[in-house]
């Protein structure tokens, strides 16, 4: 655990002890009590071992492993990568005998975070429950939490739990209790919903955690409920929204209109252009495909389903009579500070297979038509960008069929380039995702 979290932690800790914990068992010579939650999108799964006690093996990703035993006192957290020899995290925390706590593991492989945090609250009373907040969305920022009836309007409304800085947990509130609540999730100080569910009952008497985590999106979040019950109880709460974007890489001279579901949602999408992200309903769809000049023929239809809180770019591909789609899960999350990650696909019309040189260094082998390479990390500057030169060969030859010289990257940013047209006129489009 960084520094500043472990302060946050100890803070919160504080904050807790002081205001009487009164949902809390205060035997503090027994055990404690750790729920551990896999928020760390980057891997499979996790294996956690608390105080030499292993708490979960294989832990998948969003998985949540309800309390367990821990020795009070300073304890030894250890988290690995399911079958690695060398740990995510290794570092120690004290933790109280009879207190309930969460460990929440997050972020991207460059920025591993971690949350030791006590679940006890104060009983709300009455008519209320409790709530709090924790923020592990890599590369989101703070974010505002809103709790309002179904379908309120946002532009008037206050943010529930206001201002929550990434890697950072607030102490609870009481809220009053509704019959249902509908949890929406904006950016701080802006009305953009990058999560939004359907209507949830919490209990009266009640502690819930609001856990805001990333799937890789650059911009939309996902949400898991944990109760502060002796349980520990918790659920995911699968947001609504996905997004998309669509890449023109086809043979089709005319531009092209993207309809979801048969209504149109893209217009006249030149070749080698390139959406932005749009937003649309989690689950599968209807994509049909239409070129500008032939409305109502269609081209193309794909059936994707789009994952709740994913950046999901999907590259059309091939002429007319043979048109394809290419749909790629796109990684968002942050690369390494002073870094760009760059990933490769290969949309060309007849090329099989291509090594891709980035500044004369062979970095990808034998990438075959319509498949996407691995991201690299690639240094660059933070004050104008760092310049580099992509060539494309044809697999296991000298022979280039495009150079790209000074293509700039920024820091912070993930990018695409796809290796797009015929081999008499070969060209690089490149997208930058988040």
């Amino acid at each position: 655990m960084s520094l500043p979290r472990a302060l946050l932690a100890t803070l919160c800790l504080v904050a807790f002890a002081l205001s009487g914990c009164s949902k809390s068992n205060n035997n503090s010579n027994g055990s404690a009590q750790i729920r551990v939650v896999n928020a760390f999108f980057e891997a499979p799964s996790l294996d956690y071992v608390v105080a030499g006690t292993t708490l979960a093996t294989a832990l998948p990703f969003q998985g949540i492993k309800p309390y367990q035993g821990v020795s009070n006192g300073t304890q030894t957290f250890t988290v690995t990568v399911t079958g690695a020899a060398t740990p995510l995290v290794n570092a120690s925390s004290s933790v109280t005998g009879g207190a309930n706590y969460t460990y929440v593991v997050y972020g991207p492989l460059t920025s591993v975070g971690t949350i030791l945090a006590s679940d006890s609250f104060n009983d709300p009373g009455s008519g209320f429950y409790a709530v709090r907040v924790m923020n592990t969305a890599a590369g989101i920022g703070p974010i505002d939490v809103y709790l309002t009836p179904p379908g309120a309007d946002l532009t008037v409304a206050a943010p529930t739990v206001g201002s929550v800085a990434y890697g950072a947990t607030t102490l609870f509130i009481s809220v009053t209790i509704g019959a249902n609540f509908e949890i929406r999730i904006t950016p701080t100080g802006t009305k953009q919903v990058i999560y939004d569910s359907a209507p949830k009952l919490f209990a009266e008497h009640s502690g819930t955690t609001i856990l805001a985590y990333s799937k890789g999106s650059g911009t939309l979040v996902n949400v898991a409920l944990l109760n502060s019950d002796n349980a520990g109880g918790a659920v995911v709460v699968d947001n609504l929204v996905a997004q998309y974007k669509v890449i023109n890489a086809s043979l089709v001279p005319s531009p092209l209109n993207v309809f979801i579901d048969g209504n149109l949602q893209l217009s006249n999408i030149p070749y080698a252009g390139v959406s932005n992200y749009q937003q649309t309903a989690t689950g599968p769809h209807a994509i049909t495909v239409q070129a500008q000049a032939t409305p109502g023929a269609t081209l193309l239809t794909l059936n994707p389903t789009l994952s709740a809180a994913t950046d999901t770019s999907i590259a059309l591909v091939g002429p007319a009579g043979a048109m394809n789609g290419v749909v790629l899960l796109d990684d968002n999350q942050p690369p390494a500070t002073g870094s760009a990650g760059v990933r490769f696909v290969n949309t060309s019309a007849n090329v099989a297979a291509v090594d891709v040189y980035v500044n004369f260094s062979k970095q990808i082998t034998a990438l075959a038509m319509n498949t996407a390479s691995s991201y690299l990390n690639l240094t660059a500057s933070a004050l104008t960008g760092t310049p580099y030169e992509f060539d494309f060969n044809v697999s296991g030859t000298v022979t280039a069929v495009l150079k790209m010289p000074g293509v700039t990257l920024l820091p912070s940013h993930k990018y695409t380039v796809y290796l797009a047209g015929p081999t008499a006129t070969l060209q690089g489009i490149v997208t930058q995702d988040d």
